[in-house]
């Protein structure tokens, strides 16, 4: 069974493509757990792994675990989204970075973790990349430890700031709540960023402001209204659980030049002013690559 899955794959499509990639990572887990739970020492490391926990970094991260869900996403990202980015620039290769995308109205993490599983690779060094979602991100048995655990928490001000003094790569999306509200045909018009906190954050600690977009992520999860509170697309609540997950449209993703700022008198630029010229650019990055893409589905 090894021996076949690590055959190369015929030209199957994309579907295909994904459904192999993601039967070697589970065949790769399998194994490894098989292996493990055949001893004793084996077993004994397995239940002390299952009621103790990972051990952490001092921000509270499992590099291990960040690692292991990075490589199930990336087959999904790589096949089912044919995600790429265009010509961005270097993130800055020290100290905190806050990274600010514009996101779909999708209440659920599940772009946030695509993006941070593709911007992690090569770009970061040594740091950890961190995700500020929603601010009021819920508290969720298991789950919500888990997102802990690979570097996802609410985008509260607090947050930043201590990752951001740190020196961490911190990717947020600084439309908050409002973007929720943006229904297909508001798609990419960038709302007015309800968190100022995490730009107010980045201004004290000194880190550097990076404006990114993305493209895609907004036909992946095209909102028509909500039903009961719940956000209603093409997939949910239709498919059920099946719906939680990305239509297969082309994702593009650029990140631009850190934004300069400057204090004078002592006293730091306006928040508002930080605010506005980084959302200005990037709806100008949005603009760009809209303007270079051919097809929704192919990009």
């Amino acid at each position: 069974m090894e021996k076949e899955l690590g055959r190369p794959a015929p030209g199957g499509g994309p579907v295909a493509e994904f459904a192999l990639d993601v039967a070697r990572e589970a065949w790769r887990a399998g194994s490894a757990f098989v292996e493990a739970a055949t001893s004793a020492a084996g077993r004994r490391g397995v239940l002390a792994s299952w009621t103790a926990g990972a051990p952490v970094d001092e921000l509270g991260l499992d590099a291990d675990l960040a690692e292991t869900v990075r490589e199930i996403v990336r087959p999904l990202a790589r096949r089912w989204l044919g995600f790429e980015e265009a010509r961005s620039a270097t993130l800055p290769d020290k100290g905190g970075v806050l990274v600010l995308l514009n996101r779909s109205a999708w209440p659920l993490p599940v772009e946030a973790l695509i993006l941070w599983t593709f911007l992690c690779d090569g770009r970061v060094g040594s740091r950890r990349m961190v995700v500020l979602w929603d601010e009021d991100l819920p508290e969720l048995p298991w789950i919500s430890d888990f997102l802990r655990r690979i570097g996802v928490v609410g985008a509260t001000t607090d947050n930043a700031r201590a990752l951001l003094e740190r020196g961490a790569v911190v990717l947020a999306f600084p439309e908050g709540h409002a973007a929720r509200d943006k229904t297909y045909e508001r798609r990419y018009r960038l709302a007015r960023f309800e968190a100022k906190g995490l730009i107010a954050a980045a201004l004290e600690s000194g880190a550097r402001i990076v404006p990114g977009a993305v493209i895609g992520s907004e036909e992946s999860y095209p909102l028509f209204g909500h039903v009961a509170g719940l956000p209603l697309t093409l997939q949910f609540p239709i498919l059920g659980p099946l719906g939680l997950l990305p239509l297969p449209v082309s994702w593009t993703v650029k990140l631009g030049a850190a934004v300069e700022y400057t204090t004078a008198d002592g006293e730091g630029p306006a928040v508002d002013a930080i605010a506005d010229a980084v959302r200005a650019r990037m709806q100008a990055l949005v603009g760009e690559l809209l303007s270079q893409r051919d097809s929704i589905v192919a990009g």
